[in-house]
């Protein structure tokens, strides 16, 4: 026997293996594609709608606990007013003396929204002083102040958007006692 005979003979056992097994690899690669399928299927069909209820079950949970936190420093009435953790928060924080170093320039800056009803005034006011964290200069004060009491600093900034309020509200054109009035439609 010559060599080219061998090497036809071990080609053809190669050829007579390696189909079988090339055409299982893409049986096996078919089978694992229809698997990812099903799987993409399942959750597009079962698990995305469950996700969206779950999201719209976490705003309203996160609403509620905002309201939780909040009460612990302002009490829910109309209008929302500092009780004694809150009073001392604004003492000891630090966040009284930015508020009235700031009055001004944030009493402009509400100013120029043009806003037309008490709600959306005091909301305008809580957001405009929550801000204030981004500003790079009063930040180190702020966690100073939040430290000092033992808070964090958006409770501090509530407090302080609350004494804000307080302090400019008549100024906006509208009274605390507004407050208790549905919201304009």
């Amino acid at each position: 026997m010559n060599w080219n005979n061998a090497i036809q003979i071990v080609d053809g056992l190669i050829i007579l293996v390696g189909i079988p097994v090339i055409v299982n690899m893409f049986i096996s690669i078919g089978k694992k594609l229809q698997v990812i399928d099903s799987l993409d299927d399942l959750v597009r069909k079962n698990i995305q709608p469950d996700l969206k209820d779950l999201r719209e079950r976490f705003v309203v949970v996160e609403d509620r606990v905002k309201s939780v936190w909040k009460d612990t420093f302002a009490p829910a009435s109309s209008p929302r007013q500092l009780n004694i953790q809150g009073e001392n928060i604004l003492e000891g924080s630090g966040i009284k003396e930015i508020i009235d170093d700031k009055k001004n320039d944030l009493f402009a800056v509400i100013k120029s929204k043009n806003i037309s009803n008490p709600y959306d005034a005091e909301q305008c006011i809580l957001s405009t002083v929550n801000e204030l964290k981004n500003d790079a200069v009063l930040i180190e004060k702020l966690k100073t102040g939040a430290f000092s009491v033992g808070a964090d600093i958006d409770s501090v900034l509530l407090v302080g958007g609350i004494y804000l309020r307080n302090l400019i509200f008549n100024d906006l054109g509208f009274s605390l006692v507004d407050l208790d009035k549905p919201k304009a439609a």
